[in-house]
């Protein structure tokens, strides 16, 4: 799978948990603690450590941002 696809898709099972976990659009992920937990859960990951769950998220998405910077410039 391509590094901008697993980011996207990655994102958009965060951002879905967010609103199924909250019951409202969210763009920020919980800090560690039960909320963010159970968006782990609903997201789909394998354990309900939210924090391994965040660790992943921010490492494929900081990789994709270096992808998206090299190929289109830097801000």
């Amino acid at each position: 799978m391509s590094l901008l696809r697993e980011s996207w898709l990655t994102a958009t099972k965060a951002r879905n948990a967010l609103v199924l976990v909250r019951g409202k659009p969210s763009d920020q992920l919980p800090g560690p603690g039960r909320l963010l937990s159970a968006v782990a859960r609903v997201a789909g990951w394998p354990n309900d450590d939210g924090s391994e769950f965040l660790d992943n998220y921010m490492r494929i998405t900081r990789r994709a941002k270096a992808v998206v910077e090299r190929v289109f410039g830097g801000a």
